[in-house]
């Protein structure tokens, strides 16, 4: 990746509709160097064209974070199980109080009670889990990339 790469993906997180002739205009390259940049970050990896779902606009009013501790051994085996729940939206291991730590989005309070107690606890392997409701959402970026010289 260079400092092309760069802003081509600085362009396209500011809007993912960003036509390849505007950036090729504000980066002074062409739009087949833009079209055939893009088509190798995809190739790569480095880039994964995706909608973003806005879950508060669909009515989901209970996300939370969700700290789980496993059973020695048993974090891939429970991470498997999780990760096939469709309220999880991310799903980590953690270095750190817990051993993984999961985020979901549920309609409302009962939802977010059923999920825990009705289909976590019921994953084996989990010892325990410490649920924090998400009150407020101050920042969600979806806009994060290396700056150039992260990359030398």
């Amino acid at each position: 990746m260079d400092e092309l790469d760069i802003k081509i993906l600085q362009f396209l997180q500011e809007d993912g509709r960003t036509p390849f002739t505007q950036i090729a205009k504000k980066t002074g390259v062409s739009e087949s160097t833009i079209r055939s940049r893009y088509a190798s970050l995809i190739e790569t990896g480095v880039v994964h064209t995706v909608s973003i779902v806005d879950p508060f606009v669909l009515g989901f009013q209970a996300p939370a974070i969700i700290g789980i501790s496993v059973e020695v051994g048993n974090i891939d085996n429970v991470a498997q199980e999780i990760i096939a729940l469709p309220e999880v939206s991310y799903l980590v291991m953690t270095l750190g109080t817990y051993d993984i730590v999961a985020e979901v989005f549920c309609r409302d309070l009962s939802h977010l009670v059923d999920l825990i107690t009705n289909r976590f606890h019921e994953v084996a392997g989990i010892r325990e889990t410490e649920t924090l409701v998400i009150g407020k959402s101050y920042k969600l970026s979806y806009r994060w990339s290396p700056r150039f010289d992260d990359l030398e």
